[in-house]
């Protein structure tokens, strides 16, 4: 990556064996790249996230520009666009924001939250050992009071939902290679970010064999040096 300021650093929510749980990490270091940026990876496990300044971070990622620290993927993604202006604009158009932001709240409500009971015991089997007993009572509470092996055993059923949800992408990618059209833009990263997450700890197929969601995907974790495959992760796509 071409440097253009080596003073930043990106906190990253780490998991055991080095996997990284975050998608709104994902999201920031595939921002930084784009923008030809380089980092220092600074990784945390959930617990350490309220070390991180003056504890009044709560979530990752975080980014540490010069001692300014910036949190939240979306305000870093604006944050590296007006700072450096000399670099490939994550964002070429208001315009770009605002799908991006569509196709965030389009995966979180059909996609992200079907996957999720399938999913949420291995977040909790794939997080550090210090971590597991507070990974198990927020993400219980999340869902309504449920243990996480009774909402495992509803994951079938949420993945069926999943790929159900999943034909929008399905269609624009019968047409165009990625969301934003011909060159993969911030909306596909949104967008593949979360099947990253899914990577870290998932250790079965996401996908049918010739799902043309496969190609798309595995194009994204190419992209920057292969930075998608930069963590431990699975092979989710059976391809």
């Amino acid at each position: 990556m071409a440097s253009v300021s080596k003073k930043l650093a990106l906190y990253d929510l780490e998991g055991r064996d080095g996997r990284r749980l975050s998608p709104f990490c994902w999201r920031t270091k595939y921002a930084l790249a784009h923008k030809g940026l380089e980092w220092e990876d600074r990784p945390v496990g959930f617990g350490e996230i309220q070390s991180i300044g003056d504890g009044s971070h709560r979530t990752v990622p975080v980014l540490d520009h010069d001692g300014k620290l910036i949190g939240d993927s979306w305000k870093i993604a604006v944050y590296l666009d007006q700072t450096f202006q000399d670099a490939p604009p994550i964002f070429p158009s208001l315009d770009a924001l605002h799908y991006a932001q569509f196709v965030e709240r389009w995966l979180f409500t059909q996609v992200f939250t079907a996957m999720f009971p399938a999913l949420v015991r291995q977040i909790h089997e794939h997080a550090k050992p210090e971590d597991q007993d507070y990974v198990r009572r927020s993400r219980e509470l999340q869902l309504g009071g449920m243990s996480l092996e009774d909402a495992e055993k509803r994951g079938a059923e949420g993945l069926g939902a999943m790929a159900v949800a999943l034909a929008p992408l399905r269609a624009k990618l019968a047409d165009m290679p990625y969301l934003n059209g011909n060159e993969p833009g911030y909306a596909d990263i949104v967008a593949a970010s979360t099947f990253m997450w899914a990577r870290a700890v998932y250790p079965k197929k996401l996908f049918p064999p010739n799902d043309t969601v496969i190609p798309w995907f595995k194009s994204i974790l190419e992209m920057h040096g292969a930075l998608g495959r930069s963590a431990p992760g699975y092979d989710i796509t059976g391809a």
